[in-house]
């Protein structure tokens, strides 16, 4: 049966190329997994053919044999693999990762203009960075076309255009940095979206990493579904506080215990972890000692990614920038916004580039709070 489809990304680039911006040329989600239509990978030296409603996709002594009908592929060794081909659109759609893999390629995805593009390359393209430059124009053009939206008309001679603020050149990110953190927990904060957190939750599972997801104590704000993938993949769930120093210990307490009933109900999990929105120095020491004694440990993030303020080259960038100004452990703060899935993606290959570990936070880590209590 075929999986629905996460229309999430909308354009493909091959090298430095667009592609024409269709239905049978869109990449698609499918079962966790990016695809292609088969064709995307004819520029790159992949060669193809069909034999009996089998695809074959064959480049540099290496072959991938497709069934739509049967779902099964299997290389040139009768290596058989996990991630099907599927007819789409009048197509046969292939994996990506799959591919690139196999046939030594690259790949990457780039948040553009609201939307985000997959990009496949052999290593004769520029940068992602320089190549989002380049074509900013032609990926806007393009967008706009496919929903229909008109440009605006250039403004009249005689009526000057407001002035726009310039924004600062993004910092160039260091690759031979002489500090790096020993150690970093990736924590995600506020509540997740069923728009944006699948996409967080794929580069994660991509790149190997898990992390913390601090949720917010109002469970309405909660999507069920989303909720139960984090745990099941294996990320920490933790609850996050609205609290004041003038919210009772009783209060704090019994919005914890709703909000880990509701976590028991959907996952089987209990959250142990916690933090304050306003930082846990912002709570008092009888407020603390409450938290502590009903078996909770209080964390705090100690950089913020800014991920939902800016778009996610400078979000990586930025942070990159101020990971290689520290050797101490960093609790990088992140959050759900369009931005963040490319940010994480960005940030975990400099981390890998740069040798920084990383983790989720469990309850018999120290704890690394504003109010410096490690209880």
């Amino acid at each position: 049966m075929l999986p629905a489809p996460a229309r999430a990304l909308t354009l493909t680039a091959v090298n430095d190329t667009l592609l024409p911006l269709s239905d049978s040329t869109m990449p698609e989600r499918l079962g966790g997994e990016l695809y292609v239509p088969y064709s995307v990978f004819s520029s790159l030296g992949v060669s193809s053919s069909s034999e009996d409603n089998v695809l074959n996709l064959s480049a540099g002594g290496e072959t991938l044999s497709f069934s739509t009908t049967e779902g099964y592929v299997y290389d040139q060794n009768l290596n058989s693999y996990s991630t099907p081909a599927y007819d789409m659109n009048g197509t046969v759609y292939v994996p990506v990762k799959l591919c690139c893999g196999k046939f030594g390629l690259s790949y990457s995805t780039l948040s553009a203009y609201g939307e985000t593009v997959l990009r496949i390359t052999d290593g004769s393209a520029s940068s992602d960075s320089s190549f989002a430059s380049d074509q900013g124009s032609a990926i806007e053009s393009a967008i706009n076309a496919y929903k229909g939206i008109t440009p605006s008309p250039p403004p009249s001679e005689n009526v000057q255009p407001p002035t726009q603020p310039v924004e600062p050149p993004i910092p160039p990110v260091e690759e031979q940095p002489d500090k790096k953190p020993t150690h970093v927990y990736l924590t995600f904060y506020g509540a997740p979206t069923t728009s944006t957190t699948p996409a967080i939750l794929d580069a994660l599972q991509s790149a190997g990493r898990l992390a913390t997801f601090f949720l917010p104590t109002d469970t309405s704000t909660w999507p069920d579904d989303v909720i139960r993938r984090i745990v099941a993949e294996g990320h920490t769930p933790a609850l996050l506080l609205s609290a004041t120093d003038q919210t009772s210990a009783e209060d704090m307490l019994a919005a914890l215990t709703a909000a880990n009933d509701r976590l028991n109900f959907l996952t089987g999990a209990c959250a142990r972890i916690v933090s304050n929105d306003t930082g846990c120095s912002k709570l008092t020491q009888a407020q603390r000692d409450a938290l502590t004694g009903a078996g909770y440990r209080m964390w705090d993030a100690t950089l913020n990614c800014a991920d939902d303020t800016q778009s996610a080259a400078r979000a990586y960038a930025t942070t990159a920038q101020q990971f290689a100004a520290t050797t101490a452990t960093v609790v990088l703060k992140l959050h759900h916004s369009r931005n963040t899935a490319q940010t994480v993606q960005s940030l975990s290959g400099y981390m890998s580039r740069q040798g920084i570990p990383s983790s989720r936070i469990t309850f018999s880590t120290t704890p690394i709070n504003s109010a410096s209590d490690t209880r």
